[in-house]
């Protein structure tokens, strides 16, 4: 192989390298959204970050509720843990496992069992206040929430 050969093969193998490392970093940047960019329209009094904002978690808005995508200008590119929301229960607590062991919820509450594929998580657990309001309750408290949809059994 001739020397010209040779440095021209070595270019093109650098060129590419350096262009699929732009692409790679380009679209991490672009698709990863921080809490800074969030915050600007959804800042309730800086309660919005809650429990899973904390440093030590590495978590930020994009970690639950997906990347930017066109968000604002299409809003359903984001997921939405709500009553409202179009999501399939498996897709929205799918969301919450990706960081919460199942074996540990079941360990710690004999109604996840019974409600994982019935209802979203977020049905019980508030997600954006400092510490989740029912991880507190009693037994006898924790059965007030559970009235919220079992009416007929008081």
């Amino acid at each position: 192989m001739s020397r010209n050969n040779w440095l021209l093969m070595l270019s093109v193998g650098v060129l590419s390298f350096a262009l699929i490392s732009q692409r790679a970093n380009s679209a991490d940047s672009t698709e990863q959204i921080n809490n800074d960019s969030c915050m600007k329209c959804h800042k309730r009094n800086g309660a919005m970050l809650g429990h899973h904002a904390q440093e030590q978690l590495k978590m930020n808005c994009s970690s639950c509720h997906g990347e930017q995508g066109n968000h604002p200008k299409k809003p359903n590119d984001l997921m939405v843990f709500s009553a409202e929301n179009n999501m399939t229960i498996d897709a929205n607590n799918g969301v919450c496992l990706k960081c919460h062991s199942p074996k540990k919820i079941a360990q710690a509450e004999w109604t996840h069992n019974v409600h994982a594929q019935k209802v979203n998580c977020t049905s019980c657990h508030k997600l954006h206040p400092e510490s989740d309001p029912i991880m507190g309750l009693g037994a006898k408290n924790r059965s007030n929430v559970c009235r919220n949809c079992h009416t007929v059994q008081r």
